[in-house]
């Protein structure tokens, strides 16, 4: 199923899991209510800023909104290509979801991210207790907490609290990373 039908479908039933108009919901995550009944219809292309937004708003990860619930059954390997996996492209950030395990109490999701040259993104904080791990592959970022983010390179690591706002600045040239997000509980 191609990405917009499969977003549509998702925000549809997490909405309405959280017994939320479209209405409210539209209006906590600032967008317009038409934008939100397109993106439900799989009428619409989403941004990242706006599937971030909205994930916010219904509280779930990201990745629950980009891909289908997978079939019970075991999984013998799990390969995701470079044309594979559901992607989404903001003004400054690009996002490709790898994989999502629930283990634990925990969910865990694996993205390869790029940040454009020049650029910087403020994300909103997350809900309480997620975490994000970089990886960075290549170029210079500049990420962490809003208040007091780092300057990585290539081979570098962070782990900082997604809970508060934090940022994601590429002052030269684009840069690739890994990005893992642990949720504390399944949503």
């Amino acid at each position: 199923m191609e990405l917009v039908k499969v977003v549509g479908a998702n925000l549809r039933a997490t909405r309405t899991e959280r017994e939320l108009s479209l209405s409210e919901t539209a209006r906590r995550a600032g967008i317009g209510k038409a934008t939100l009944s397109e993106l439900e219809a799989g009428r619409r292309n989403p941004t990242l800023e706006t599937l971030y937004a909205l994930a916010t708003v219904l509280g779930v990860p990201l990745g629950r909104l980009l891909v289908a619930e997978p079939e019970p059954g075991a999984e013998p390997a799990v390969v995701v290509n470079r044309a594979g996996g559901a992607e989404l492209s903001g003004q400054v950030v690009e996002v490709q979801l790898m994989d999502r395990v629930v283990t634990g109490g925990q969910r865990q999701e694996i993205y390869r991210l790029r940040v454009r040259a020049g650029s910087k993104y403020v994300s909103a904080a997350h809900r309480p207790r997620v975490v994000e791990q970089l990886l960075v592959h290549s170029g210079t970022l500049v990420t962490g907490p809003e208040s007091a983010p780092e300057t990585l390179g290539p081979g570098d690591y962070i782990r900082f609290d997604g809970g508060v706002d934090h940022v994601y600045q590429a002052p030269a040239d684009d840069v690739l990373a890994t990005l893992v997000m642990r949720y504390p509980d399944p949503a």
